[in-house]
């Protein structure tokens, strides 16, 4: 059988979700490192070790030694001793895995439209589990602005990403639930015309 446009599509859409999700799952291993270099300096910190370190590997520095990899190993151990870079690495984390399970969830959705059975109700349940994980994103967006807010006692934390998260991950779980809808409207129009025949 022919492959259609549509599977074609999916076929180089799955090799994009299999290619964030592994890339994914690597920055969940740099979130340590990455909170206790914004929690000691600032972004500005991480910018500079990064071209300090990117001069080093491109042969272009003095030293030999690697210390964005030492803050890398020893964070993960260092930002559990404070409130704030213990909830940041806590949000990173959950955010990330959160992604992480919603890629996965296209990513069976992708594999059942590969096989050219994309009306099954095990679609609407992955669309409806993705949904669920970008209302946790935006609920833990939420608590963070929240905290945010009332550690800073100021407005500024409202001018950030994370205001973002809050309602757009609310709006993609919406749009989530509806595809799951859709799907398993038709996963049983789908059986019922498979019963009729």
């Amino acid at each position: 059988m022919e492959e259609t446009a549509v599977q074609r599509l999916a076929r180089v859409l799955k090799l994009l979700v299999t290619a964030v999700l592994v890339l994914n799952l690597f920055c969940l291993l740099l979130v340590p490192g990455i909170v206790a270099y914004v929690s000691d300096g600032g972004p500005d910190l991480l910018v500079r070790a990064m071209k300090e370190e990117a001069a080093m590997w491109l042969g272009q520095g003095n030293e030999a030694h690697f210390p964005m990899a030492v803050v890398f190993l020893t964070s993960w151990a260092a930002v559990w001793r404070g409130a704030y870079t213990s909830l940041l690495t806590l949000f990173y984390w959950l955010c990330g895995v959160c992604t992480a399970l919603i890629l996965w969830q296209a990513k069976k959705v992708l594999d059942t439209i590969l096989a050219g059975e994309p009306f099954q109700l095990a679609n609407a349940k992955a669309l409806k589990g993705a949904a669920i994980c970008c209302w946790l994103i935006s609920g833990a967006a939420l608590v963070r602005l929240i905290l945010w807010l009332w550690m800073e006692r100021n407005a500024a934390p409202l001018f950030t990403y994370n205001t973002l998260f809050v309602p757009a991950f609310f709006m993609a779980g919406l749009l989530f639930l509806v595809m799951s809808a859709l799907f398993r409207q038709a996963a049983q129009l789908q059986e019922d015309q498979d019963l009729t025949i």
